[in-house]
């Protein structure tokens, strides 16, 4: 018979976030977190990948973290979408975050918007490269949200899909070929490369991508773990050595 091993961890034991979004963030994040960190959680469904179906989302996330606080005790509330978080321009986030609070019953709440401004503070970001897989509407509203905050954002550019509205394709395009459209559309003047979209996978491509270019690389999911792991005190040990310069700040 095998030996026993039991996990050194308790947990729950640092708290627990509650946190609505997209399944493949929220597998992230039970992948990444530290692993006492306990997370309760909610898909949000979005329809068509647009101004109208990100904003709707705005509109149900209330429900949907007061149907997490009947169950469970949460002491953080985290909305994962980057696009739905800042479709609603300059405040929308702050605004987010006061309702997911309110609803969760938390005394803080953050965005994947608000993550990512976190991380771009930390890095001393003044200028950026954004990649993405929405479709140009999309891509619109972000530029002017980050160009809105005093950042340069020298370009920001969608990879392919063959319907950029359905936001099943997102986690079908592979790492690889985001990592190539990433260093073809990175301009050389950029501070940092930011990946945004909480549905790739690309957390695995931080570290080479980072190599490559010879700046920071920021993803969606990535500043969400370092933002959580920062408001509980603790990152897990896989995060601290695989998920680039903003985890070794």
């Amino acid at each position: 018979m095998s030996e026993l091993k039991l996990s050194p961890y308790t947990y729950g034991a640092l708290g627990k976030v509650a946190i609505v979004g997209s399944a493949p963030a929220i597998s992230d994040f039970h992948r990444w977190l530290h692993p006492e960190i306990a997370i309760a959680s909610a898909p949000m469904p979005l329809g068509r990948l647009d101004a109208a179906g990100l904003t709707a989302m705005g509109q149900r996330l209330a429900q949907v973290f007061d149907f997490i606080h009947t169950y469970d005790h949460s002491d953080l509330a985290f909305f994962s979408c980057t696009s739905g978080s800042l479709i609603g321009g300059e405040g929308y986030d702050e605004k987010l975050c006061k309702l997911c609070a309110e609803a969760a019953h938390t005394d803080t709440a953050y965005t994947t918007s608000t993550a990512v401004q976190r991380a771009f503070e930390a890095l001393g970001v003044g200028s950026m490269s954004i990649i993405t897989p929405y479709p140009d509407d999309v891509n619109v509203a972000e530029r002017d949200f980050f160009a809105g905050k005093g950042y340069t954002v020298y370009n920001i550019n969608g990879i392919p899909t063959p319907d950029p509205n359905n936001r099943k394709l997102i986690y079908k395009i592979p790492p690889r070929d985001i990592f190539d459209f990433a260093v073809r559309h990175t301009d050389p003047k950029a501070d940092v490369c930011f990946l945004s979209c909480t549905g790739m996978r690309v957390l695995e491509l931080i570290r080479p991508l980072e190599e490559e270019l010879g700046i920071p690389v920021v993803t969606s999911n990535q500043t969400a773990l370092w933002l959580m792991g920062k408001y509980f005190g603790h990152h897990s040990d896989a995060a601290l050595q695989s998920l680039g310069k903003l985890f070794r700040l």
